[in-house]
């Protein structure tokens, strides 16, 4: 769906518009300004539309050669040297054109114009004169420019990071479900050669899992409930591969229904909460698992005694939670006797992908 942009928007949008207004408004701000202090309107105009040009000019030179040219490339000597040799340039011709074009055209002002020559031979006479005339526009528009060029560098910076972000989280989304469908289908192919009566169930769970992964996940952001039959998916399928020998036990109490969190987020920690391929199952082996949620946050702990602090590997997890929930969330990990404590509670308000 292609968002529509206000009229103002596409004001703004238009750079040669936008310099026009602003050029306008500045011929028009500038009477209104002088009426202040007695200055007939149609003097104001007189005088800006003449010194205009010159503000113009000046403003452009400034903003589009010598702040790259020098200010960027960190030639401070040659930037000030040129600024100071620009300013009596542009001062210079703003003393001429008040003598010779405004004064003239303003009645009651005295009007004793000075030669080329004379003003041409004490610049900084006309500095003194002029450079109030000529540079506090210049530094406005200036001022404007750097404004909006930051907005518009924080903008773009905001959209790489929020696309590298994003890369990040599906290149740890890719390697997640590799371990989960991997153990699984491993799963499978044992259950397949023992002609056990548990894999019809096992393709029914794993397609499920298949299709939630594939199809189900794919927005920024999931119902909690989805996650929940996902992960209660995923401890079916270690039921399964362990029988009688586990004890598994997940509770979930959802205040409210229509919570969201990220994707896969879950189920990747409880996925370490199991056994790998060739390690030890222990006696009374037990996962136990609660959810829950209340008011925008989700407390989310695992107790398990098949894992320890030293086997159990986080670092995908907590790259994800960084991505995901910035300074929003804390997760603890610690041995309690033989049981393992995984322990996370999360603000589930401020995703950002």
């Amino acid at each position: 769906m292609i968002e529509e942009t206000s009229f103002i928007e596409r004001i703004f949008q238009n750079r040669v518009l936008t310099h026009v207004l602003f050029w306008l408004s500045t011929l028009i701000i500038f009477p209104i300004y002088g009426m202040g202090f007695g200055m007939p309107i149609l003097a104001g105009i007189i005088i800006k539309g003449f010194f205009l040009p010159i503000q113009i000019v000046a403003t452009y030179y400034l903003v589009y050669y010598q702040i790259p040219t020098f200010l960027y490339a960190k030639k401070y000597a040659l930037f000030f040297l040129s600024f100071f040799l620009s300013v009596l340039v542009f001062c210079v011709l703003g003393h001429l054109f008040n003598d010779f074009f405004i004064t003239p055209r303003l009645s009651g002002y005295a009007h004793s114009p000075h030669t080329f020559l004379e003003v041409l031979k004490n610049p900084f006479g006309a500095v003194g004169f002029h450079a109030q005339d000529i540079y506090p526009t210049v530094f406005i528009a200036t001022g404007i420019k750097f404004i909006k060029q930051r907005i518009e560098e924080k903008t773009e910076l905001d959209i790489l990071v929020k696309e590298k972000a994003k890369a990040e989280i599906n290149l740890l989304k890719a390697q997640i479900n590799p371990k989960i469908l991997s153990k699984t289908l491993h799963q499978l192919h044992v259950l397949t050669k023992e002609k056990s009566d548990a894999a019809p169930e096992v393709v029914i769970k794993l397609s499920e899992i298949l299709d939630y992964m594939l199809y189900q996940c794919n927005s920024p952001k999931v119902l909690i409930n989805n996650e929940i039959e996902l992960i209660q998916n995923y401890l079916d399928l270690e039921k399964l591969r362990f029988g009688e020998q586990i004890n598994i036990v997940f509770f979930h109490d959802l205040a409210n229904q229509s919570a969201e969190i990220a994707p896969l987020l879950l189920v990747s920690l409880v996925e370490t909460a199991f056994l790998k391929k060739g390690e030890y199952l222990p006696t009374d082996a037990k996962v136990e698992i609660i959810l829950q949620e209340k008011e925008g946050h989700l407390a989310f702990k695992i107790l398990t005694n098949l894992a320890n602090e030293t086997t159990i590997n986080i670092e995908d997890f907590k790259k994800q939670l960084t991505l995901l929930y910035p300074n929003q969330y804390e997760l603890k990990i610690e041995t309690k006797g033989v049981t393992c404590v995984l322990d996370l509670t999360l603000n589930l308000m401020p995703a950002i992908l």
